[in-house]
């Protein structure tokens, strides 16, 4: 079944929550709820996804950056790319 836009909020953006709900087709998120099964449900990347400014300041705070963790969870950091090349076919084609 086809996904309408998903419209994610922080905590200051209280009045986003209650206009959101009467909109058809649209999905509401909080952003300490936000997982992949809603930014890219049935695994088909590509949802239009809005996020209010009090939402995309506190990413950071949830999940962390490539050189701080995060301070909401413990422990939790991004994981990093492995490979440089992400050419797979070159790779495995290489001498």
């Amino acid at each position: 079944m086809r996904k309408g836009p998903l419209v994610v909020y922080g905590d200051a953006s209280s009045n986003v929550r209650q206009a959101g709900r009467n909109l058809p087709g649209v999905d509401l998120c909080h952003v300490s709820r936000l997982n992949v099964l809603q930014l890219a449900p049935g695994g088909h990347l590509g949802r239009f996804v809005v996020f209010t400014e009090d939402a995309f300041r506190s990413l950071n705070n949830q999940f962390g950056s490539n050189r701080a963790e995060c301070t909401e969870r413990r422990g939790y950091h991004i994981n990093r790319h492995v490979m440089n090349c992400a050419d797979l076919s070159r790779i495995i084609n290489s001498d």
